[in-house]
């Protein structure tokens, strides 16, 4: 048997449909595999995905990766993906990483179904947001207010192609952030699917968009070897620079992330390097934020560890902020927060 069986059926009388079985893992061995075979599908005219996950047991930071583009490559079609069936050990890491704003998670195919059958009938308005990744067409602007404390400027709004000054019935506007052009069809509150930034379309061919506040997150999927454990105290202490803290305060980020690896590898693994982990790390001019997650044995804050201290002891002491929760699947989450002291 593959290490990935894939197995496609068309649904007859939803077009552009398939459900896509997998059984196996999808990692270094399958991930070619695994896309190579789901843009064949796509080029087929295959446009919505549902894939059943009943039989994957691990997928690798490349084959989410993939689902990602995939999906963000479907919203030009209307088309989309939905995951069924989703293990535990599969689903703390969707839950982590909050990727249920690129695809839906149902219990069963025929919930996916009904959903996808819904949407030919007309989505709701929070879902009417799709990319538009066709050549910009000419550009009208709104009027731009005067900036205040609170104020947001008004980006400009795209029309939509072959229509003379702003259409009525499908806006196209262009993403003050990514710059992808976003489709809506009635006034409400959206948000962009690439780039998560939010705005509000009030009508008129006004659209006013949220600050971000945020870079996007960075996330990995690591094993518990000193390499990797090295490279990613690496990459936190350069990222934490460019958000501003001094060299102390580096060091002291550093130990507390090597610390929270450091327990997560030995109380929550039982020492096996070979496990994975998962690692969020989000961060801006003041603040830098990691959040880490496992599917290994549930760990409290209070346990003591072989030297009598509490677990996570350092990274308790040293960050502003620390955060342990239980996934009602298994594993843990623990959040970690550290804000920047500007020099005056």
């Amino acid at each position: 048997m593959p290490d990935l069986a894939i197995q496609v059926q068309v649904v007859k009388g939803l077009n552009g449909t398939a459900v896509v079985a997998l059984n196996g893992s999808i990692d270094a061995k399958t991930v070619i595999t695994f896309q190579t075979h789901l843009n064949s599908v796509k080029e087929r005219g295959i446009n919505r995905f549902i894939l059943d996950m009943e039989n994957v047991k691990y997928v690798n930071s490349t084959g989410l990766g993939y689902l990602i583009n995939l999906s963000d490559s479907l919203g030009e079609h209307q088309g989309g993906i939905s995951l069924v069936k989703v293990q535990p050990k599969v689903k703390v890491v969707f839950d982590m990483l909050g990727l249920n704003a690129f695809f839906k998670i149902y219990n069963t195919r025929d919930d996916a179904l009904k959903a996808f059958s819904g949407a030919e009938i007309g989505a709701s308005p929070a879902e009417q947001t799709v990319v538009i990744k066709s050549a910009k067409p000419e550009v009208e602007r709104a009027p731009v207010p005067l900036q205040t404390a609170t104020a947001v400027a008004e980006q400009p709004v795209v029309a939509a192609p072959g229509a003379r000054g702003i259409a009525a019935e499908a806006l196209h506007i262009e993403c003050s952030s990514c710059k992808a052009l976003l489709a809506v069809k009635e006034p409400g509150t959206y948000k962009c699917p690439r780039c998560f930034v939010l705005f509000n379309y009030s009508g008129g061919g006004k659209a006013t968009f949220l600050p971000r506040r945020k870079t996007l997150p960075v996330q990995f999927s690591l094993n518990f070897s000193s390499e990797c454990t090295e490279g990613l105290l690496e990459f936190v202490r350069r990222v934490a620079r460019r958000a501003g803290f001094a060299d102390g305060t580096l060091d002291q980020i550093n130990e507390a992330v090597r610390d929270t690896v450091k327990t997560i590898h030995r109380h929550s693994y039982g020492g096996n390097e070979n496990n994975i982990y998962h690692v969020q790390l989000i961060a801006n001019d003041t603040e830098l934020e990691l959040r880490f997650a496992d599917y290994g044995a549930a760990l409290s804050a209070d346990r003591p560890d072989e030297s009598g201290r509490n677990l996570f002891s350092v990274a308790r002491s040293v960050m502003d902020r620390f955060e342990l929760k239980h996934h009602p699947k298994g594993g843990n989450f623990v959040v970690v927060t550290k804000t920047a002291k500007k020099e005056s």
